[in-house]
């Protein structure tokens, strides 16, 4: 199995593509993606936005719930904000 295989079945909402995403900055245990936090594995991974230039905070909500243990749709509402927020601002940034 490769490592993106391999990372993407250990951590929820992640798959193959992101996995290698994530060995390729660096973080290749859910340990790692803890200490580093969704904003800053995201902005490790995608720092000019991703494939379309945006910064979508979908990726930032699949990291976090990795980061937790659980579907991304199960993230608090508060949290989810907050990325959301954090997207928006990073895109703004862009213009």
């Amino acid at each position: 199995m490769t490592p993106n295989k391999a990372l993407a079945k250990t951590l929820r909402n992640i798959g193959p593509v992101m996995a290698q995403r994530l060995i390729d900055t660096g973080i290749e245990t859910r340990e790692q993606l803890i200490q580093m936090g969704a904003e800053n594995a995201y902005l490790a991974m995608y720092p000019t936005g991703d494939k379309y230039g945006d910064h979508n905070a979908a990726y930032m909500m699949a990291l976090e719930g990795a980061i937790q243990d659980c579907d991304w749709q199960e993230i608090a509402e508060s949290r989810k904000t907050t990325l959301k927020r954090f997207a928006k601002q990073l895109h703004t940034k862009l213009k």
